[in-house]
């Protein structure tokens, strides 16, 4: 339903690049065959082209099932001074144990609740880890060690999902029986080099691609008799490409007056597909599934994009996201501004990013957009903070 034969075997060939990369620590020496990808130039070619290179969903399908050399999430990092703290999540496992990420399943076992992770790059853990010897290599390494899956490795603990005991959030002790055997899938997909365009909504929507392969999913578990088997958490986290190249080249590069006009038009089409998934994802999980966005953070200050003047490309990108004055007008409300709106509707809960990172969360240089280790680790400890209680 996700994948088919190709994909497995893709997957494998993966899984032993991986473990060639495991093996570097022990004299095997790996080596680094291509580098960050760079966004400034694509960042004019409008949505889509701003977060990394994304192709078609089978094409990145071979990073999704492979596990790799987990990352931690420790707790308790201080802010950086005007950054929003998130609150300490102490149960976060050992990575080194049972609990430890991994980058999902392509064919979830039958009977095992699940997690399922939808969006583009940022959710597909782009950037977690530095690159590896070979694309399918790093995309998986990537997978395996960004928010989603670190978020996912507190849910056998934190989420109670036992049939006949309500909503989660009924164990606020978390001494009950949990959610044990809860699997992820995750179907974002990252940047691959050489192929046009990143993920949107529009990308989501598309015929086959990871909209409809997560209701197939939701229709399969949570519509059938079994309570034991359902998709318990669903994750959303995409739009950042529809917005970034538009504003950064109506707003920001030089704050021109068809910013505003620009922003009002991108924002209402990102409002309409935005919904569409929503109420998609909620019509068919069912009102006990717990579903998750997020709002976004702003990177531009700590990229070669905001290096000449990064007060003044903060306040920018500060206005796009939650609204203020851009160039002399008013942006009454900010592009997280729609997201919260969407999510209301839906009963979908907003996981607040804004504000989280800071210097030291990101890759930085060309890439304006994607977190490094440090940012992702933050992004799960937020998302794991969110979990009802």
């Amino acid at each position: 339903m996700v994948d088919g034969t190709n994909g497995q075997a893709a997957a494998q060939a993966a899984r032993r690049s991986v473990e060639r990369v495991a093996q570097g620590s022990r004299g095997i020496t790996v080596k680094r065959s291509w580098t960050c990808l760079t966004l400034i130039t694509a960042l004019l070619a409008g949505p889509g082209a701003a977060t990394a290179l994304a192709g078609p969903a089978n094409a990145a399908s071979a990073a999704t099932a492979v596990g790799a050399a987990p990352a931690d999430v420790a707790p308790g990092r201080a802010p950086a001074p005007g950054l929003v703290d998130v609150p300490d999540v102490t149960d976060l496992p050992d990575v080194t144990g049972e609990g430890a990420p991994d980058g999902g399943r392509h064919h979830p076992r039958p009977g095992r609740p699940l997690h399922v992770a939808i969006g583009d790059s940022v959710p597909a853990g782009q950037q977690s880890v530095p690159p590896a010897v070979d694309f399918p290599t790093t995309a998986a390494l990537w997978k395996a060690n960004g928010f989603v899956a670190r978020f996912h490795a507190v849910l056998p603990r934190r989420l109670d999902c036992a049939p006949g005991r309500g909503r989660h959030g009924a164990d606020p002790d978390h001494r009950g029986r949990g959610c044990r055997g809860i699997e992820l899938v995750n179907l974002s997909r990252t940047g691959i080099p050489g192929v046009a365009g990143g993920v949107t909504t529009g990308t989501v929507l598309a015929p086959g691609d990871q909209l409809d392969q997560a209701v197939a999913l939701l229709d399969a578990r949570n519509q059938d008799r079994s309570r034991r088997n359902d998709v318990e958490v669903v994750t959303v986290s995409v739009g950042g490409n529809d917005v970034y190249g538009p504003a950064v080249a109506a707003c920001v590069l030089v704050t021109t007056p068809a910013c505003l006009p620009t922003l009002e038009t991108t924002f209402a089409g990102f409002v309409t597909r935005y919904d569409e998934i929503l109420r998609t994802l909620r019509e068919h999980a069912g009102p006990r599934t717990l579903i998750l966005g997020m709002t976004y953070y702003n990177p531009l200050p700590f990229c070669d994009l905001g290096a000449a003047d990064p007060a003044r490309v903060r306040l920018l990108g500060d206005a796009i996201l939650e609204g203020g004055e851009l160039g002399g007008a008013v942006l009454p409300a900010g592009f997280n501004d729609r997201i919260r709106e969407v999510a209301a509707r839906y009963d979908v809960t907003v996981v607040e990013t804004f504000g989280l990172l800071g210097t030291g969360d990101f890759v930085g240089g060309t890439d304006c957009v994607h977190p490094d280790g440090e940012g992702h680790e933050r992004l799960a400890r937020a998302f794991a903070a969110a979990l009802p209680r």
